[in-house]
Protein backbone atom coordinates (compact mmCIF):
# COMPACT_ATOMS: atom_id res chain seq x y z
CA UNK A 1 0.00 0.00 0.00
CA UNK A 2 2.70 2.46 0.98
CA UNK A 3 4.59 1.91 -2.28
CA UNK A 4 1.42 2.50 -4.32
CA UNK A 5 0.59 5.65 -2.36
CA UNK A 6 4.11 7.00 -2.93
CA UNK A 7 3.71 6.41 -6.66
CA UNK A 8 0.51 8.50 -6.56
CA UNK A 9 1.99 11.34 -4.49
CA UNK A 10 1.40 14.76 -6.02
CA UNK A 11 2.79 17.24 -3.49
CA UNK A 12 5.08 15.87 -0.76
CA UNK A 13 6.45 12.72 0.86
CA UNK A 14 7.92 12.74 4.38
CA UNK A 15 9.81 9.69 5.67
CA UNK A 16 11.24 9.25 9.18
CA UNK A 17 12.82 5.91 10.09
CA UNK A 18 15.24 4.47 12.62
CA UNK A 19 16.76 2.22 9.98
CA UNK A 20 17.06 2.65 6.23
CA UNK A 21 18.86 -0.33 4.79
CA UNK A 22 20.02 -0.84 1.23
CA UNK A 23 18.26 -3.72 -0.51
CA UNK A 24 15.29 -4.51 -2.72
CA UNK A 25 12.77 -2.49 -0.69
CA UNK A 26 14.93 0.62 -0.46
CA UNK A 27 15.86 0.38 -4.15
CA UNK A 28 12.18 0.33 -5.10
CA UNK A 29 11.38 3.26 -2.80
CA UNK A 30 14.43 5.20 -3.99
CA UNK A 31 13.40 4.88 -7.64
CA UNK A 32 9.98 6.28 -6.76
CA UNK A 33 11.50 9.15 -4.78
CA UNK A 34 13.86 10.02 -7.64
CA UNK A 35 10.97 10.06 -10.10
CA UNK A 36 8.75 12.10 -7.81
CA UNK A 37 11.50 14.63 -7.10
CA UNK A 38 11.83 15.19 -10.85
CA UNK A 39 8.07 15.83 -11.00
CA UNK A 40 8.44 18.54 -8.36
CA UNK A 41 7.17 16.56 -5.37
CA UNK A 42 8.80 17.76 -2.16
CA UNK A 43 10.62 14.92 -0.43
CA UNK A 44 12.18 14.95 3.02
CA UNK A 45 13.85 12.08 4.85
CA UNK A 46 14.95 11.77 8.48
CA UNK A 47 16.91 8.70 9.51
CA UNK A 48 18.83 7.75 12.63
CA UNK A 49 22.58 7.61 12.21
CA UNK A 50 23.23 4.77 14.68
CA UNK A 51 20.32 2.74 13.33
CA UNK A 52 21.46 3.05 9.72
CA UNK A 53 25.22 3.57 9.91
CA UNK A 54 26.14 0.00 9.00
CA UNK A 55 23.49 -0.33 6.31
CA UNK A 56 24.11 2.60 3.95
CA UNK A 57 26.95 3.68 1.62
CA UNK A 58 29.18 6.59 2.62
CA UNK A 59 27.81 8.85 -0.12
CA UNK A 60 24.14 8.20 0.76
CA UNK A 61 23.21 11.74 1.83
CA UNK A 62 25.18 13.35 -0.98
CA UNK A 63 23.43 11.16 -3.54
CA UNK A 64 19.96 11.96 -2.18
CA UNK A 65 20.61 15.69 -2.18
CA UNK A 66 21.87 15.47 -5.75
CA UNK A 67 18.49 13.93 -6.64
CA UNK A 68 16.64 16.86 -5.04
CA UNK A 69 15.75 14.97 -1.84
CA UNK A 70 16.26 16.80 1.45
CA UNK A 71 17.81 14.78 4.30
CA UNK A 72 18.36 15.11 8.04
CA UNK A 73 20.60 12.58 9.78
CA UNK A 74 19.45 12.30 13.39
CA UNK A 75 22.11 12.63 16.12
CA UNK A 76 25.09 11.67 13.93
CA UNK A 77 28.11 9.91 15.40
CA UNK A 78 31.08 12.17 16.10
CA UNK A 79 34.59 11.34 17.34
CA UNK A 80 33.82 11.85 21.03
CA UNK A 81 31.67 10.10 23.61
CA UNK A 82 28.36 11.56 24.74
CA UNK A 83 25.40 10.32 26.76
CA UNK A 84 23.28 11.94 24.09
CA UNK A 85 24.09 9.04 21.78
CA UNK A 86 21.65 6.97 23.84
CA UNK A 87 18.78 9.15 22.58
CA UNK A 88 17.89 7.68 19.20
CA UNK A 89 15.08 8.43 16.76
CA UNK A 90 13.27 5.06 16.83
CA UNK A 91 10.14 6.40 15.09
CA UNK A 92 8.71 5.03 11.83
CA UNK A 93 6.56 7.56 9.97
CA UNK A 94 5.52 8.00 6.35
CA UNK A 95 3.30 10.92 5.28
CA UNK A 96 2.01 11.44 1.75
CA UNK A 97 0.30 14.68 0.66
CA UNK A 98 -0.85 15.41 4.21
CA UNK A 99 -3.80 13.03 4.36
CA UNK A 100 -2.20 9.58 4.07
CA UNK A 101 0.05 8.28 6.82
CA UNK A 102 1.77 5.10 7.92
CA UNK A 103 3.00 4.11 11.38
CA UNK A 104 4.16 0.84 12.91
CA UNK A 105 7.12 -1.31 13.79
CA UNK A 106 8.73 -1.82 10.38
CA UNK A 107 11.81 0.06 9.23
CA UNK A 108 12.85 0.34 5.58
CA UNK A 109 14.76 -2.89 5.02
CA UNK A 110 14.16 -6.19 3.31
CA UNK A 111 13.75 -8.22 6.51
CA UNK A 112 10.96 -5.94 7.74
CA UNK A 113 8.78 -7.02 4.84
CA UNK A 114 10.04 -10.61 5.10
CA UNK A 115 12.00 -10.54 1.84
CA UNK A 116 15.18 -11.76 3.51
CA UNK A 117 15.51 -12.84 7.13
CA UNK A 118 17.98 -15.07 8.96
CA UNK A 119 15.50 -15.37 11.82
CA UNK A 120 12.75 -17.36 10.11
CA UNK A 121 9.51 -15.52 9.40
CA UNK A 122 9.77 -11.83 10.33
CA UNK A 123 6.49 -10.72 11.88
CA UNK A 124 5.87 -7.00 12.01
CA UNK A 125 2.88 -4.67 12.10
CA UNK A 126 1.80 -1.33 10.74
CA UNK A 127 -1.28 0.73 10.02
CA UNK A 128 -2.39 3.06 7.27
CA UNK A 129 -4.20 6.25 8.28
CA UNK A 130 -6.30 8.49 6.07
CA UNK A 131 -7.80 11.75 7.22
CA UNK A 132 -7.49 14.08 10.16
CA UNK A 133 -5.33 11.77 12.31
CA UNK A 134 -2.49 12.15 9.81
CA UNK A 135 -2.05 15.76 10.95
CA UNK A 136 -0.52 14.47 14.21
CA UNK A 137 2.09 12.53 12.23
CA UNK A 138 2.83 15.59 10.09
CA UNK A 139 3.35 17.80 13.14
CA UNK A 140 5.60 15.14 14.72
CA UNK A 141 7.72 15.01 11.59
CA UNK A 142 7.96 18.77 11.08
CA UNK A 143 8.79 19.36 14.76
CA UNK A 144 11.68 16.91 14.45
CA UNK A 145 12.78 18.36 11.12
CA UNK A 146 12.76 21.93 12.39
CA UNK A 147 14.77 20.95 15.44
CA UNK A 148 17.69 20.42 13.09
CA UNK A 149 16.89 22.53 10.07
CA UNK A 150 14.57 25.47 10.55
CA UNK A 151 12.53 25.38 7.35
CA UNK A 152 9.10 26.82 8.15
CA UNK A 153 7.20 28.50 10.95
CA UNK A 154 3.79 27.65 9.52
CA UNK A 155 2.76 24.02 9.12
CA UNK A 156 -0.62 24.76 7.54
CA UNK A 157 0.54 24.22 3.92
CA UNK A 158 1.00 20.57 4.90
CA UNK A 159 -2.46 20.20 6.44
CA UNK A 160 -4.85 17.33 5.87
CA UNK A 161 -7.35 19.17 3.67
CA UNK A 162 -4.92 21.28 1.65
CA UNK A 163 -4.77 18.59 -1.03
CA UNK A 164 -7.93 16.65 -0.13
CA UNK A 165 -10.94 18.91 0.10
CA UNK A 166 -13.55 16.22 0.72
CA UNK A 167 -14.40 15.14 4.30
CA UNK A 168 -13.23 11.76 5.56
CA UNK A 169 -15.43 9.04 6.97
CA UNK A 170 -15.02 8.68 10.73
CA UNK A 171 -14.13 5.31 12.22
CA UNK A 172 -13.70 5.57 15.97
CA UNK A 173 -11.01 7.64 17.67
CA UNK A 174 -7.54 7.56 16.10
CA UNK A 175 -4.81 9.39 18.01
CA UNK A 176 -1.17 9.21 16.88
CA UNK A 177 1.21 10.25 19.66
CA UNK A 178 4.92 10.75 20.14
CA UNK A 179 7.23 10.24 23.10
CA UNK A 180 10.46 12.08 23.79
CA UNK A 181 13.20 11.52 26.39
CA UNK A 182 13.63 15.29 26.70
CA UNK A 183 10.58 15.99 28.87
CA UNK A 184 9.44 14.81 32.30
CA UNK A 185 6.76 12.40 31.08
CA UNK A 186 7.26 8.83 29.89
CA UNK A 187 4.21 9.01 27.64
CA UNK A 188 4.66 5.63 25.96
CA UNK A 189 4.93 3.79 29.25
CA UNK A 190 2.03 5.78 30.74
CA UNK A 191 -0.25 4.82 27.85
CA UNK A 192 0.72 1.17 28.19
CA UNK A 193 0.14 1.31 31.96
CA UNK A 194 -3.29 2.90 31.50
CA UNK A 195 -4.29 0.14 29.07
CA UNK A 196 -3.10 -2.53 31.51
CA UNK A 197 -4.81 -0.91 34.50
CA UNK A 198 -8.12 -0.39 32.68
CA UNK A 199 -8.31 -3.83 31.06
CA UNK A 200 -11.29 -5.87 32.23
CA UNK A 201 -11.53 -8.93 29.98
CA UNK A 202 -8.32 -9.45 28.02
CA UNK A 203 -5.04 -7.85 27.00
CA UNK A 204 -2.94 -9.13 24.08
CA UNK A 205 0.61 -7.86 23.58
CA UNK A 206 3.27 -8.26 20.90
CA UNK A 207 6.79 -7.22 21.88
CA UNK A 208 10.21 -8.26 20.56
CA UNK A 209 11.88 -7.44 23.88
CA UNK A 210 10.54 -7.81 27.41
CA UNK A 211 12.69 -5.80 29.82
CA UNK A 212 10.32 -4.47 32.45
CA UNK A 213 10.71 -1.97 35.25
CA UNK A 214 9.00 -2.71 38.55
CA UNK A 215 5.97 -0.55 37.75
CA UNK A 216 5.23 -2.32 34.47
CA UNK A 217 5.90 -5.77 35.95
CA UNK A 218 3.60 -5.07 38.91
CA UNK A 219 0.83 -3.72 36.67
CA UNK A 220 0.84 -6.85 34.49
CA UNK A 221 0.86 -9.16 37.49
CA UNK A 222 -1.95 -7.30 39.29
CA UNK A 223 -4.12 -7.16 36.16
CA UNK A 224 -3.72 -10.91 35.70
CA UNK A 225 -4.55 -11.58 39.35
CA UNK A 226 -7.78 -9.62 39.06
CA UNK A 227 -8.86 -11.90 36.19
CA UNK A 228 -7.67 -10.21 33.01
CA UNK A 229 -6.61 -12.73 30.35
CA UNK A 230 -3.12 -11.42 29.49
CA UNK A 231 -1.26 -12.99 26.60
CA UNK A 232 2.25 -11.90 25.69
CA UNK A 233 3.79 -12.91 22.36
CA UNK A 234 7.59 -12.73 22.07
CA UNK A 235 10.03 -14.07 19.46
CA UNK A 236 10.87 -17.75 19.24
CA UNK A 237 14.06 -17.03 17.31
CA UNK A 238 16.13 -14.19 18.85
CA UNK A 239 17.98 -11.42 17.07
CA UNK A 240 20.15 -10.79 20.15
CA UNK A 241 20.87 -13.79 22.40
CA UNK A 242 21.64 -11.84 25.57
CA UNK A 243 18.47 -9.76 25.19
CA UNK A 244 16.53 -12.96 24.54
CA UNK A 245 17.85 -14.44 27.79
CA UNK A 246 16.98 -11.20 29.59
CA UNK A 247 13.46 -11.31 28.10
CA UNK A 248 13.04 -14.87 29.33
CA UNK A 249 14.15 -13.86 32.83
CA UNK A 250 10.81 -12.05 33.26
CA UNK A 251 8.72 -15.07 32.30
CA UNK A 252 8.67 -16.81 35.67
CA UNK A 253 7.15 -14.03 37.83
CA UNK A 254 4.60 -13.28 35.11
CA UNK A 255 3.60 -16.91 34.61
CA UNK A 256 3.25 -17.42 38.36
CA UNK A 257 0.86 -14.44 38.38
CA UNK A 258 -1.24 -16.07 35.64
CA UNK A 259 0.08 -14.25 32.57
CA UNK A 260 0.20 -16.48 29.48
CA UNK A 261 3.42 -16.19 27.48
CA UNK A 262 3.89 -17.45 23.94
CA UNK A 263 7.01 -17.64 21.81
CA UNK A 264 6.49 -17.35 18.06
CA UNK A 265 7.99 -20.58 16.79
CA UNK A 266 8.11 -19.50 13.12
CA UNK A 267 10.62 -16.71 13.67
CA UNK A 268 11.08 -13.20 15.04
CA UNK A 269 8.31 -10.91 16.29
CA UNK A 270 9.21 -7.25 15.72
CA UNK A 271 5.64 -5.94 16.12
CA UNK A 272 4.74 -3.67 19.04
CA UNK A 273 0.99 -4.02 19.62
CA UNK A 274 -1.38 -3.72 22.58
CA UNK A 275 -5.03 -4.80 22.22
CA UNK A 276 -7.59 -4.75 25.02
CA UNK A 277 -11.24 -5.75 25.42
CA UNK A 278 -12.22 -5.26 21.75
CA UNK A 279 -12.17 -1.56 22.65
CA UNK A 280 -8.74 -0.10 22.07
CA UNK A 281 -5.32 -0.85 20.65
CA UNK A 282 -1.90 0.71 20.15
CA UNK A 283 0.27 -0.04 17.13
CA UNK A 284 3.60 1.71 16.96
CA UNK A 285 7.33 1.65 17.59
CA UNK A 286 7.51 1.27 21.39
CA UNK A 287 9.11 -1.90 22.72
CA UNK A 288 8.66 -3.07 26.29
CA UNK A 289 12.26 -2.27 27.18
CA UNK A 290 14.24 0.43 28.90
CA UNK A 291 15.52 2.09 25.74
CA UNK A 292 12.10 2.50 24.12
CA UNK A 293 10.37 3.60 27.30
CA UNK A 294 13.03 6.02 28.56
CA UNK A 295 15.76 6.86 26.05
CA UNK A 296 14.38 6.91 22.50
CA UNK A 297 12.13 9.19 20.50
CA UNK A 298 9.14 6.95 19.78
CA UNK A 299 5.63 7.11 18.36
CA UNK A 300 2.46 5.08 18.16
CA UNK A 301 -1.18 5.24 17.20
CA UNK A 302 -3.93 4.76 19.77
CA UNK A 303 -7.21 3.48 18.34
CA UNK A 304 -10.50 3.39 20.25
CA UNK A 305 -13.66 1.81 18.84
CA UNK A 306 -12.22 1.39 15.34
CA UNK A 307 -13.24 -1.34 12.93
CA UNK A 308 -9.57 -2.24 12.47
CA UNK A 309 -9.52 -3.66 16.01
CA UNK A 310 -11.16 -6.79 14.59
CA UNK A 311 -8.23 -7.24 12.19
CA UNK A 312 -5.72 -6.79 15.00
CA UNK A 313 -7.51 -9.37 17.14
CA UNK A 314 -7.77 -11.87 14.29
CA UNK A 315 -4.04 -11.49 13.71
CA UNK A 316 -3.35 -12.20 17.41
CA UNK A 317 -5.53 -15.31 17.34
CA UNK A 318 -3.85 -16.65 14.20
CA UNK A 319 -0.39 -15.86 15.56
CA UNK A 320 -0.93 -17.58 18.91
CA UNK A 321 -1.77 -20.74 16.98
CA UNK A 322 1.78 -20.54 15.58
CA UNK A 323 3.35 -20.15 19.03
CA UNK A 324 4.64 -22.35 21.82
CA UNK A 325 3.18 -21.54 25.22
CA UNK A 326 5.86 -21.19 27.90
CA UNK A 327 5.05 -22.80 31.24
CA UNK A 328 6.72 -22.62 34.63
CA UNK A 329 8.58 -25.89 34.09
CA UNK A 330 10.18 -24.37 30.97
CA UNK A 331 11.75 -21.54 32.99
CA UNK A 332 15.19 -21.71 34.58
CA UNK A 333 14.67 -21.97 38.34
CA UNK A 334 18.06 -23.27 39.52
CA UNK A 335 20.27 -21.04 41.65
CA UNK A 336 22.86 -20.20 38.99
CA UNK A 337 20.22 -19.54 36.35
CA UNK A 338 18.37 -17.12 38.62
CA UNK A 339 21.66 -15.49 39.63
CA UNK A 340 22.64 -14.92 36.01
CA UNK A 341 19.18 -13.49 35.28
CA UNK A 342 19.54 -11.11 38.22
CA UNK A 343 22.90 -9.88 36.94
CA UNK A 344 21.43 -9.31 33.48
CA UNK A 345 18.57 -7.30 34.96
CA UNK A 346 21.02 -5.10 36.85
CA UNK A 347 22.66 -4.16 33.54
CA UNK A 348 19.42 -4.05 31.53
CA UNK A 349 19.40 -0.22 31.08
CA UNK A 350 22.70 -0.56 29.20
CA UNK A 351 21.57 -3.35 26.86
Amino acid sequence: YMIDDMKNAKHFIFLEYFIIKKGKLWNEIYEILQSKAKEGVEIRIIYDDIGSINHLPMNFVKKLKKDGIEVVVFNPMKPFLSLGYNNRDHRKICIIDGYIGYNGGANIGDEYVDLTSKLGHWKDSGIKLEGNAVWNLTVMFLNMWNSFRKTEDNYEPYGVHVHHKEPFQSDGVVQPFSDTPLDDENLGENIYLEIINQAEDYLYIYTPYLILDNEMLSALKLASKRGVDIRLVTPGIPDKKIIFRLTRSYYLPLIRAGVKIYEYKDGFVHAKNFLSDDKLAVVGTINLDYRSLYLHFECGTLMVGCSSLRDIKEDFVRTIERCTQIREENCKTNFFGLLFDGILRAFSPLL
